[in-house]
């Protein structure tokens, strides 16, 4: 028969051990994961300066660029949209909004080796960031827009087409301007106020 009196309590070691592992932990180094930008509900400029760098430019101009950028600290890819334009109306500042889509790995390669771009706005069907006025970046989900606001961008982006079309033209007489005006406004949605 075995005498029990010789074994170790197990209850009696496993203070000990507990002190170990949190005294072992105490002494590694310890660094926060990086979260992705998708947990994120508002990205600050600085932290996308901080962590996009550029992979590749796809296409650019003097009024927009498409280029692949990469989380450094996340691997994830981005594509980056950016346009810049002339706000007549203000004075003739000169405005960028950018846009950041992400991607999956296949999209990546495919825009990489030379595949069609995801054209802005009509080809960005899932939640990307973008930014606003006040220089943050907020997620913004186009499936939740209405048929008003769908018109409202396609208008935007025919306008924007036609005024880098027009400028590209060179004739800039108040008669071109007026004609230039008249076709748009036979191309643009009706008002509705």
């Amino acid at each position: 028969m075995e005498d029990k009196s010789e074994k170790p309590d197990v209850r009696e070691n496993s203070g000990k051990f507990e002190d170990d592992i949190n005294e072992t932990a105490e002494k590694l180094p310890s660094a926060p994961l990086p979260l992705s930008f998708l947990h994120f509900r508002v990205v600050t400029q600085e932290e996308l300066s901080r962590r996009l760098v550029p992979v590749k430019d796809l296409t650019q101009d003097a009024a927009q660029l498409y280029r692949l950028v990469k989380d450094s600290e996340t691997g994830e890819h981005y594509l980056h949209y950016g346009v810049f334009h002339l706000n007549i109306a203000g004075g003739g500042i000169e405005e960028e909004y950018h846009h950041l889509l992400p991607l999956e790995h296949d999209d990546v390669i495919a825009l990489a080796l030379g595949a069609p771009l995801f054209e802005y706005p009509q080809q960005w069907g899932k939640p990307y960031l973008r930014n606003g006025p006040h220089g943050g970046f907020v997620w913004y989900d186009p499936s939740g827009v209405s048929d008003d606001e769908r018109g409202l961008a396609e208008a935007e982006a025919y306008i924007k087409e036609q005024l880098i079309a027009f400028r590209k033209q060179g004739e800039h007489s108040e008669e071109a301007v007026k004609k230039f005006l008249e076709e748009m406004d036979k191309h643009l949605p009706p008002d509705r106020e």
